[in-house]
């Protein structure tokens, strides 16, 4: 025989005896299995085959590192062979010698390129994979879906907000690499509490390592755009017999521009924009109460006010935990707002007017909504239920003539309670503030109670109600018009 030809079958002879295990056999199993099926998980999510959270996290998470793990489990198989052939004696010649490493060889150029392809395609599943654990984890579905009863509440008023097309991450992490960095080591705290169902019921907020708005809302919403009134009409109605509808109509001063625009004024200008700066302290976690607030005025004049009685530490100590307002500040629901029950169903009742003809149905529908339940899905169906068994008792005249649309109203008040409670995560609307306007929380009234002046006594953060708004119209019985409103 040949000396190469001696060379050849020694090193094949070596790799098959180290190979020659369970250990190894095993690995190289394990490898293969998971990289065919994470690449029929690609094809199929390529061709759109699936589209189950679960699903991308089983193929994009776990598979990869099960894969990983197989060929790791490989070469430890083979030293530990390794050891048993030397121990049991095999002498070197048994086992035969490393090759040499002469590609004019061309078996060994052959295993060379071999081993060089597949490694190329290691490298290359894996880093496809890891792009697709990323794009799966960055997706709403994740956020969302992946922990159901942990972020039902969230991801549910989410579905119905302004910023439905928004991805979570869009807000929540903001573009560069740091911040994705910090948001994926913060979720392997919230895996591991998830994990031992340590979380919090309901889910803690304000989140106090937020992004700063400047950074995320402000890519969409640029404060200097945003200049004069905004028109707002709220319809209430009565819990009486025949659901009386009232209105109101206000201007709401959301103002905004800059002082190099020539216009300027209102709620934004005052509040976020750079024109102006605004510091405050908060004197609890949920930033509910403030208990001192520092104003820096274009023409660099620096106001700072408290309230009488209020005994602060020093100024640096206030400085050096001081919050620079933004828009999360005020619109702190602004994705994941859980309404007023009593607001939802008037908004029911005035996108649905056919429903006003149901005899009490506020009163009804809102004693049914907000009664306690264990459990959302049961919850649910007993809004449903409850409503058509009042009007099938009550009424079963009308529930003869009228049943599809009692039924219709009736699913309506269900999604109310569907998307307000939830009592498995103990939260609804009351455990997370809203702090736009001051109807059910203090809101603007945080500061703008008229108790906030600076030390001389001198200025006075104004509760004025045409500080922010006018109203033009007040419990009017009747729809305004706003041609006249605007005159």
């Amino acid at each position: 025989m040949a000396r190469s030809e001696k060379v050849r079958s020694g090193t094949l002879g070596r790799l098959f005896n180290y190979a020659n295990n369970g250990i190894t056999l095993t690995g190289i199993v394990i490898a293969t299995v998971a990289a065919l099926t994470i690449i029929i998980f690609m094809l199929a999510g390529l061709a759109g085959g699936f589209h189950n959270p679960y699903i991308g996290i089983f193929a994009f998470l776990v598979l990869p590192a099960v894969f990983v793990v197989g060929l790791l489990i490989i070469p430890v198989g083979m030293w530990r062979r390794r050891r048993q052939l030397i121990a049991e004696g095999t002498s070197e010649a048994d086992m035969a010698r490393y090759p040499r490493l002469d590609f004019n060889d061309p078996h060994l150029r052959r295993i060379g390129f071999t081993v060089l392809a597949l490694t190329a395609f290691n490298a290359i599943l894996l880093g496809s994979t890891s792009y697709l654990a990323v794009e799966e984890m960055d997706t709403v579905k994740f956020c969302g879906t992946t922990c159901h009863t942990v972020m039902q509440p969230e991801y549910t008023a989410y579905q119905e907000s302004p910023h439905s097309r928004v991805r979570c991450v869009q807000c929540h992490i903001g573009p560069g690499a740091s911040w994705f960095v910090r948001s994926k080591v913060d979720g392997l705290r919230q895996v591991w509490k998830t994990a031992w169902g340590t979380y919090d019921r309901p889910i803690e907020t304000p989140i106090h390592n937020l992004r700063p708005a400047r950074q995320t809302c402000e890519q969409c919403h640029w404060p200097i755009k945003h200049h004069g009134d905004k028109l707002k009409v709220f319809a209430r109605f009565s819990e009486d017999e025949a659901n009386t509808p009232s209105f109101t109509a206000m201007l709401i001063k959301t103002g905004g521009g800059s002082l190099d625009l020539g216009r300027h004024g209102g709620i934004h200008w005052w509040h976020i924009y750079s024109d102006n700066k605004i510091r405050y302290v908060a004197s609890d976690k949920r930033r509910q109460k403030i208990a001192w607030v520092e104003l820096t005025m274009p023409s660099g004049e620096v106001r700072r006010y408290s309230r009488k009685g209020t005994k602060l530490p020093p100024l640096d100590q206030l400085e050096a935990k001081a919050r620079v307002m933004d828009c999360i500040d005020c619109h702190n629901r602004p994705t994941h707002l859980f309404e007023n029950p009593d607001y939802a169903l008037d908004d029911v009742l005035m996108n649905h007017p056919e429903i006003q003809a149901l005899p009490y149905f506020k009163k009804v529908a809102l004693k049914i909504v907000t009664a306690d339940y264990p459990s959302h899905d049961g919850g649910v169906a007993s809004v449903q239920q409850g409503i058509v068994s009042y009007y099938k008792t009550q009424y079963p005249q009308m529930w003869a003539t009228k049943k599809d649309l009692i039924d219709r109203a009736a699913s309506w008040a269900a999604e109310v309670y569907g998307r307000t409670f939830f009592p498995e995560m103990k939260t609804d609307w009351k455990t997370h503030p809203n702090n736009i306007g001051h109807e059910d929380f203090p809101g603007c009234w945080r500061c703008h109670d008229d108790e906030m002046s600076t030390a001389d006594g001198r200025h006075t953060i104004p509760q004025d109600c045409d500080t922010c708004h006018v109203f033009l119209a007040e419990d009017s019985q009747t729809p305004p018009k706003f041609a006249q409103l605007m005159q």
